[in-house]
């Protein structure tokens, strides 16, 4: 798309904010529509396995048209808060974590359900928990979240950087968090390829992979973020006065290296 396009476009759009009252946050949009139809895809998926073949596409598109509209709006909006000031993102940003926290809740939750329901309840169907044959690569998955906690550092570092106005370091330190990222979900992958078991083995494949994977499918989102703060940077197009944005974006990334921790400490290690 050519710059006389772009600009074309972003003039649109503002002009439809412009009649809905403002350049606010709030416009027409299908995005979070069709985002939140695709997450509601994928989940079903967990039970009619087709679902997520329609789920994943539709999530890749709304998330990819969720940051065009926000990207072409980019130069109407009017400035934010400071970088001390918790503006509209950090507090949004609470809520979606507060979300989440449900869901993982929820998933959480089966996995203690199905380990009772396989060796503890009075009607259990028998086996062990790890199910036989499961060997799990617990120093290979230890490494990982070393690698997933540092890119949470690095991000961190990349917050504080922006705040201070340097941009060139924020931008190294995105690159490194970023890449630390893929690498964990490189491993993981590479995990599930060793592990010798799929979900529909047992009831503890079923747990194993829907827990890891749900994290993992927030690792991929939080990198689409990451990213587009990357992209934002280098556009010089994410200065000091929306830092509240920025926050945002590492406040997710914090949260998922947390549940990471959580994960680990009850899947991996069993410590509960």
């Amino acid at each position: 798309m050519c710059a006389m396009e772009i600009t074309q476009d972003t003039n649109e759009v503002a002009k439809s904010r412009n009649e809905i009252g403002g350049l606010g946050e709030v416009h027409n949009s299908a995005a979070p529509i069709m985002m939140a139809l695709a997450i509601t895809l994928i989940l079903g998926g967990l039970l009619v396995w087709p679902l997520t073949v329609l789920g994943v596409p539709l999530l890749a598109i709304s998330i990819v048209s969720w940051l065009r509209e926000e990207i072409l709006l980019w130069p109407h909006r009017q400035k934010k808060s400071g970088t001390d000031e918790w503006g509209d993102a950090s507090w949004a940003m609470v809520w979606i974590i507060i979300t989440e926290c449900i869901i993982f809740a929820s998933f959480f939750a089966y996995w203690f359900w199905a380990r009772w329901h396989t060796v503890s309840w009075d009607g259990a169907v028998g086996g062990s928990w790890p199910a036989d044959g499961v060997d799990l690569d617990v120093k290979l998955t230890g490494l990982n979240t070393i690698i997933l906690l540092f890119s949470g550092i690095l991000a961190h570092n990349a917050e504080g950087k922006h705040a201070d106005g340097d941009a060139q370091g924020s931008i190294k330190m995105l690159m490194g968090s970023i890449l630390l990222g893929l690498a964990f979900l490189i491993i993981q992958l590479y995990e599930y390829f060793e592990t010798g078991f799929l979900w529909d083995d047992h009831a503890y494949g079923t747990a194993f992979y829907s827990l890891t994977g749900l994290h993992g499918l927030h690792v991929l989102v939080g990198l689409i973020a990451l990213s587009t703060l990357l992209a934002l940077q280098k556009g010089n197009l994410f200065g000091v006065e929306r830092h509240d944005g920025f926050r945002a974006v590492t406040m997710y990334w914090h949260f998922v290296d947390i549940v990471w921790v959580l994960l680990f400490l009850v899947v991996y290690l069993e410590v509960i």
